[in-house]
């Protein structure tokens, strides 16, 4: 099932160059937030008040690997804070959807949180330790034969469930403001030393109300220090059969739990 939707949508976008955003962040009881879009930006004066974060992202663009020991990886190109917060609960998911994802751009899907220690909207994002809540990256060797690009990867499971990704905040996560990171690494030309292109995208979440936890977030990494240009994550050739994948980052932390996503197939 998986790997015929992929075929289908890879026929239909295999030649598309774009890339992609977060366009809308959905809680399990239904409230929808919009993501950060900078075409709506440029033509809103003031521009939109959101959770998401503001960025120089205009046409999608990636982060190269030589950005990573800059505040660009963090949130994207010269990201600043939302002013406001999506209102979750602790083991709430959350459904982030992305408007568009090529089946070409191969790689893995990751989220993780940073407590703000107070509002999200004034925190300097330098400062911010992020703590791993999720991870998934190469599942199988399905479609190796088709496609050339390594096998089943998260980004073809995200474009297979209408590119969206679900994640659950923590369930025993302590109230309070956290920014939520989620991003794509896409490995088509990761083979070049800065060949991986990164599309972190950054919300702001508070975690409130009876069901929340006391477990604070711990171990958690600067944003500059998350990865290096030659991890083995990062510096890979995907055009080739592979049996593993090491994702880049931190491990994710022992109190979350990734969720499982509809037509995810491992092994």
């Amino acid at each position: 099932m998986l790997l015929s939707v992929i075929l289908s949508v890879f026929a239909l976008i295999s030649f598309v160059s774009a890339h992609g955003r977060v366009t809308t962040i959905t809680t399990s009881s239904g409230t929808v937030y919009t993501g950060w879009d900078p075409e709506v930006a440029l033509s809103s004066n003031p521009s939109p008040s959101l959770a998401a974060w503001k960025a120089s992202n205009l046409g999608n663009i990636y982060v190269p690997p030589d950005r990573f020991n800059t505040s660009d990886i963090i949130c994207h190109f010269n990201a600043t804070p939302g002013v406001l917060n999506v209102n979750t609960t602790a083991g709430d998911t959350l459904k982030l959807k992305w408007n568009e994802w090529p089946v070409s751009h191969v790689g893995p899907v990751m989220t993780y949180l940073a407590a703000c220690n107070g509002s999200c909207a004034f925190v300097k994002k330098e400062s911010l330790e992020w703590v791993k809540i999720d991870e998934q990256g190469w599942l199988n060797s399905t479609g190796w034969d088709t496609i050339k690009l390594g096998g089943t990867w998260a980004t073809n499971v995200l474009i297979a469930n209408n590119f969206t990704w679900t994640v659950q905040i923590p369930a025993d996560l302590v109230a309070g403001d956290y920014v939520l990171r989620h991003e794509i690494i896409a490995l088509h030309v990761a083979d070049k030393l800065d060949g991986a292109q990164v599309y972190p995208q950054c919300v702001n979440v508070r975690v409130a109300g009876e069901e929340s936890g006391d477990k604070k977030l711990v171990g958690g990494v600067l944003g500059t220090k998350l990865y290096g240009m030659r991890d083995n994550g990062i510096l890979v050739d995907v055009h080739k059969k592979i049996g593993g994948y090491d994702i880049p980052g931190p491990r994710v932390w022992s109190g979350a739990m990734s969720v499982r996503q509809p037509n995810e197939k491992r092994g």
